[in-house]
């Protein structure tokens, strides 16, 4: 674990968002795993760059590597892929860690499409899934699960109830419609409550705007535990496929980092949008305060 931790804790930016800089095609389902196969040295680069950008965390590039999004891009020997996808994303940031000072935080999204939670099936299937997923974490050397995007309670409770059979730090970290609610329409409260009755470590924030992020910090900041945010950088919510047509200003995107370290945030960062550029300039700002 980092032996100097200066709070708040710097989370890494966008993977995707830099693999499709590079002009690299990230179709979905699969979307950004399938660079951890193709273009390995890439995803170990953007990694480095995250690091010499200063950052604390430095999050696995496992969002889709799960057998169920395998199969459903219908790839032959999808079980034999996706574990080879999940193995190379942990290999590659190790890699890029080397003998650093920094934690590695193990990416888990939802089941299905992230911006879609009806799609979730349901909690039977759910506990069985993630179970798989939560055993491979736990046979790797990662500091922290990241339970991220999520924006359907149930699909939450799916994970969460499961969580104190993993030797492994939670992090759990929601995607809002608005400023009170995550993406199923539960108001913000309700996930307090379970983040709580399952000794969530960090709840955080992510993929969403800053304005709507903004004014959710009013509503988690006293729930008790530690939190955190890394928002998007868009006006308005990416296409599925993680593009961005209109970013906020660096300026607007520091001003709000600022004010959630100045609300006491454990853990900021960036989603979607964001660059080791623009983890580089926050840092540089957010350490010299």
């Amino acid at each position: 674990m980092k032996s100097n931790i200066q709070i708040p804790l710097v989370l890494d930016g966008a993977m995707g968002t830099e693999l499709l800089k590079l002009g690299l095609k990230l179709p979905l389902p699969l979307w950004s795993a399938i660079a951890n196969e193709e273009h390995y040295k890439k995803v170990v680069e953007i990694h480095k760059n995250y690091i010499e950008g200063g950052c604390d965390v430095i999050t696995t590039n496992t969002f889709r590597t799960s057998y169920r999004s395998y199969e459903k891009a219908k790839v032959k020997d999808a079980l034999t892929r996706s574990n080879n996808s999940f193995k190379k994303a942990i290999k590659a940031a190790l890699k890029a860690k080397g003998k650093k000072d920094i934690l590695i935080a193990g990416s888990i999204a939802p089941l299905e499409d992230c911006y879609e939670p009806d799609l979730f099936p349901g909690e039977k299937v759910a506990e069985i899934e993630f179970m798989e997923i939560l055993e491979n974490f736990n046979n790797e050397p990662v500091d922290i699960l990241l339970i991220e995007t999520m924006g359907n309670l149930l699909e939450i409770k799916s994970i969460l109830k499961l969580t104190n059979q993993i030797n492994k730090k939670v992090w759990l970290s929601v995607v809002l419609k608005n400023n009170s609610h995550i993406l199923d329409g539960t108001h913000i409260n309700k996930v307090l409550a379970m983040a709580s009755r399952y000794s969530v470590d960090t709840l955080l924030i992510n993929c969403s705007t800053i304005s709507n992020t903004a004014g959710a910090i009013k509503k988690i900041k006293d729930w008790g535990e530690k939190w955190g945010i890394y928002p998007n950088l868009g006006r308005a919510m990416p296409t599925k496929d993680g593009h961005i047509k209109d970013l906020v200003s660096n300026a607007d995107f520091l001003k709000l980092m600022l004010f959630a370290k100045n609300k006491g945030a454990s853990v900021i960062g960036g989603c979607c949008g964001s660059t080791p550029e623009t983890i580089r300039k926050m840092t540089k700002h957010i350490k010299a305060k």
